[in-house]
């Protein structure tokens, strides 16, 4: 397995956070046009799960930063 230094994991980070922002934003947008009556269940699926993969990853980062800090 590759070894990642502080910065690395950090870069990372600040890109998963942002990621993670615009589909929670995203998200809200496809549940009020959901509840408008728009057919997107499968989106909001797609992105609920993203969301969650999303946080889990973060969380790895943030243990391997304190790791390493």
């Amino acid at each position: 397995m590759e070894e990642y230094e502080l910065t690395d994991y950090l870069a990372a980070k600040k890109s998963l956070v942002s990621r993670l922002h615009k589909i929670e934003q995203a998200l809200i947008s496809l549940e009020e046009k959901q509840a408008a009556g728009g057919n997107l269940k499968a989106q909001i699926t797609l992105s609920k799960e993203r969301v969650k993969a999303l946080k889990l990853s973060l969380a790895l980062i943030d243990r391997e930063i304190t790791k390493l800090s």
